[in-house]
């Protein structure tokens, strides 16, 4: 099964926030990280979903435990 990828102008209308807002949230861990493709920044649709899904306070705690386990490796 493919993925489906979302350029940011799709993001901010499927999540109802601005660029600078996400990048904030990026930066905080409180929003799934772009991809670069071909110097492309994009986002993967079940990222978004799930953190739609979920909420951003778990979205946070779930990448605060994948960065935990990224130091304990």
């Amino acid at each position: 099964m493919s993925e489906t990828l979302l350029r940011r102008k799709e993001v901010e209308k499927r999540v109802g926030i601005k660029c600078a807002t996400i990048y904030h949230k990026i930066k905080n861990l409180r929003f799934p990280k772009q991809h670069k493709y071909g110097g492309t920044a994009c986002w993967k649709m079940s990222e978004i979903q799930l953190y739609i899904d979920i909420g951003e306070e778990a979205y946070h705690q779930k990448l605060l435990m994948e960065k935990k386990l990224e130091k304990v490796s």
